[in-house]
């Protein structure tokens, strides 16, 4: 976990190196911003032994109720993929007496979130951010399994019956819960009252065992 929170610690210190392209950022210009984001997703805690690290991109809204405060209210759709680790495929070969050659784990997410900016200079600003939501996890274990297909080639006019490496899925499980987050972020102003952000969040999904990851997105806000 200590080795998460220094590498987003130099991840955001870089970003507040990076000089702003445009005016000092006015939060009354824009009351409600739209924002896509993209990035990498670490899993952490106990998580970690079952999925590897993977990714995640999202869309969401922020809406200022008040133009001079630095209070907003933030809502995220937000989708992760992990692939499964060997020790979660090798659990999956017992459970289910059967090979298992791979696996995944997908979390589709629905978070809202108050949100706290703190101005850092010309054109930058820094914000915390927390809220709760609600988590849809699915995880699947596949078999990869030998299967027949016809194919034409059509430069040489030839088709036929061929064979094909497929999966076959051995086993899914699917659970919604209640979940949590809190993270740290970067905004740099662009023209035209956009701007482009770095943040990271920790997310918890309150499942038997807890789903933990911390998701490091880059974005604009438009």
């Amino acid at each position: 976990m200590k080795r998460y929170i220094w590498s987003l610690g130099a991840m955001l210190l870089v970003g507040t190196c990076v000089p702003a392209l445009a005016q000092v950022y006015d939060p009354q210009q824009r009351p409600l911003q739209w924002h896509i984001d993209a990035g990498y997703s670490l899993t952490t805690g106990r998580t970690a032994d079952f999925l590897d690290n993977g990714w995640s991109i999202g869309s969401g809204v922020t809406w200022r109720p008040l133009a001079d405060s630095p209070l907003a209210l933030r809502a995220d759709l937000h989708y992760t993929r992990f692939n499964a680790t060997d020790t979660l495929l090798n659990l999956g070969e017992v459970a289910n007496q059967t090979r298992i050659d791979a696996g995944n784990g997908q979390i589709v997410g629905l978070d809202v979130d108050a949100v706290f900016n703190v101005p850092l200079g010309r054109g930058v600003r820094g914000y915390l951010l927390a809220g709760v939501g609600v988590d849809y996890r699915r995880i699947e274990l596949t078999q990869t399994v030998a299967v027949a297909g016809y194919v034409c080639d059509a430069w040489w006019g030839f088709c036929g019956r061929a064979v094909f490496p497929g999966d076959v899925l051995v086993d899914r499980e699917e659970t919604t819960r209640f979940a949590w987050n809190a993270g740290v972020g970067v905004e740099f102003a662009l023209y035209g009252g956009q701007s482009w952000f770095i943040e990271a969040r920790y997310n918890r999904m309150e499942t038997q065992q807890p789903t933990e990851f911390i998701p490091i997105r880059v974005g604009l806000r438009f």
